[in-house]
């Protein structure tokens, strides 16, 4: 193969010069049949007109800055380490458990003293305030860090290669990661080509609609993964400083397209043909998709076994099992027991591996008391609740022996948490295959969506026979006359294959949210008891996103109040309609 691109340079230091390079011809070991190029060529970095526009770090730096990046090429491990651990994790209760996790219908709070605050639709300026800044203030600023120190350190331009090239877009996938949780949280927000230069930001940079937002994500996730080279072993291997896949590059890659697929297909009711477009680009990929639950995309705690990447000086602990179990703050949502015990006529194993049944007065975090009374949720924002709780079920967890991760209390304080995961990815092809895209359609919608819930069953350790017997009693396909996959029925197959995906993506709040908000499914969420949000959600509807924090208003030219009661770009209908009934959605338009 042979390839020759022409660049124009991006501006550094508010300079445009003119450069060609030429690409040397490569041969891949790996299966990956293509041309290992540097980025697109750059234009305007104020135009949106298609890729490679702003993205492009250049090919040159300024002596002064070059040199205190080569200084402190010994300490970009450590700034990696918090990057990836911190991403997701950082202060996730009041971030997310009191917001995304509730809204998604997973946790219900327990603490007293928040029943009027952000689980019912309170603007919490605190909590949105936190999210915010430790977006912009500290993993944008590592991001700058360590994308500049990776591009520019040891790159042979003329070459095209870099002692750290796999380094550099492993960043760009992470970062493309983060900014979609963003932007599905708030809606518009600020981003600028500096940021994804790794250059700061003006003051107040202007605010990016969520579409040129979402085409900016797909546009490092497609520039990664077309220039990331796996048969490259870099000069400075990430290892136990990657907090999610130890410096494995092929699992970075079969994540990026798997999380390409998902945001596809986020945009699957708004704009149909870019869905397509990037979803088939995801699956056409030679990388593939996540093939096992070994390639879920994780965190794993400080507190884990130092063999599964923790360490001995332990640290923080799995956060779900600190909301719930240790601090008594979240427990099992009403709508989670509902979907435990009536979609199928056998309770779902999950459930027991999952959470305590109530437990007993007098049991302490050391050692819990479970009573035989039944699993039990809590309406959201429901009074008769108390800390700690004896008559909702807790997350189940332990606290003796805490790196010990057994079958029964699955999410002990050393369990990894979860944000994309291989049963995701199969619910994702069922839907995939349900609307027609290229390279979905080796199976049925109805395969995939068996194997997503078997790969949840598996990565809960729950035994053949049980995830069996739990299949088997699926009552919508029980009765072939009202079983979708054989009637036929796109919008009821869709309902099945989101609600499952949502059980199996649990505890993962923001993307149950998410999901909850694009689809209307799964449609038995119910709105809380009471509505806090002082008219910014009305009454009998949901909650559509976060506000923004008051200082992200008044320093930005072109921001102006949201409501939380407003949808966001991608989601095109309401939930309910005026008078607060459920309306059947419409996927298919």
């Amino acid at each position: 193969m042979k390839t020759k691109n022409s660049f124009k340079k991006n501006i550094i230091k508010i300079s445009f010069l003119s450069f060609l390079i030429s690409v040397l011809s490569v041969s891949c070991t790996d299966g990956f049949d293509r041309i290992n190029t540097p980025l697109y060529p750059p234009n305007d970095p104020n135009e949106t007109t298609g890729y490679g526009n702003g993205i492009y770090l250049g090919d040159s730096i300024d002596a002064e800055e070059l040199t205190k990046l080569q200084a402190d090429i010994a300490k970009i491990g450590s700034e990696f380490r918090n990057f990836s651990y911190e991403g997701v994790y950082n202060d996730y209760q009041i971030t997310t458990n009191l917001t995304h996790d509730i809204y998604a219908g997973y946790f219900a709070n327990m603490n007293p003293s928040w029943i009027m605050d952000a689980p019912t639709y309170m603007y919490h300026a605190g909590w949105s305030d936190t999210r915010w800044s430790h977006f912009y203030l500290h993993r944008t600023t590592e991001y700058g860090t360590l994308a500049r120190t990776f591009w520019f350190v040891g790159h042979d331009f003329k070459k095209g290669t870099g002692p750290y090239l796999n380094a550099f877009y492993i960043t760009r996938i992470y970062y493309a990661f983060l900014i979609a949780m963003q932007t599905d949280t708030y809606g518009d927000i600020p981003l600028t080509y500096k940021q994804l230069q790794g250059l700061s930001d003006p003051e107040s940079p202007e605010f990016r609609t969520q579409k040129e937002t979402y085409d900016i994500v797909f546009e490092l996730l497609d520039d990664a993964l077309k220039n990331i080279r796996p048969e490259q072993t870099d000069a400075f291997n990430l290892g136990k400083d990657d907090r999610c896949y130890g410096g494995d590059v092929n699992k970075w890659i079969r994540f990026a397209n798997t999380l390409r697929l998902r945001l596809a297909l986020r945009l699957s009711n708004i704009d149909p043909e870019k869905a397509r477009k990037e979803g088939e680009a995801a699956l056409a990929h030679p990388g593939g998709l996540m093939k096992d639950n070994d390639d879920n995309m994780r965190t794993i705690p400080k507190f884990a076994p130092v063999e599964l990447g923790g360490e001995n000086s332990g640290g923080d602990e799995n956060i779900h099992a600190l909301c719930s179990y240790k601090w008594y703050d979240a427990g099992m949502n009403k709508d989670l027991e509902n979907a435990y015990k009536v979609l199928s006529e056998n309770l779902d194993p999950r459930c027991k591996v999952c959470w305590y049944r109530p437990l007993e007065e007098g049991s302490t975090e050391n050692d819990p008391i479970e009573s035989k009374r039944d699993f039990l949720g809590s309406l959201s924002g429901d009074f008769d609740i108390q800390k700690p709780t004896f008559k909702h079920s807790l997350l189940r967890s332990y606290a003796k022996d805490g790196k010990t991760l057994r079958d029964d209390a699955w999410f002990g304080y050393g369990r990894e948490s979860v944000w994309l995961s291989y049963a995701e990815s199969r619910f994702l092809l069922a839907e995939a295959s349900l609307r027609g895209w290229d390279g979905a359609l080796d199976n049925s919608p109805l395969n995939y969506f068996l194997e997503g819930i078997s790969a949840s069953m598996q990565y809960y350790h729950i035994s053949y026979l049980e995830e069996q017997m739990y299949i088997s009693g699926l009552k919508i396909l029980k009765d072939p006359s009202a079983n979708p996959f054989i009637t036929n029925n796109h919008e009821e197959m869709l309902e099945q294959i989101i609600t499952q995906k949502w059980l199996a993506i649990f505890p993962n709040g923001n993307e149950g949210w998410a999901e909850f908000r694009r689809t209307d499914y799964p449609s038995f969420v119910a709105l809380p008891l009471i509505n806090s949000s002082g008219g910014d959600v009305p009454d009998g509807k949901f909650i559509k996103r976060i506000a923004y924090p008051a200082n992200a208003i008044d320093t930005n030219p072109n921001a102006e109040y949201v409501s939380t009661g407003t949808r966001v770009w991608w989601d095109i209908e309401d939930t309910n309609d005026d008078n607060g009934n459920y309306r059947k959605p419409n996927n298919f338009r």
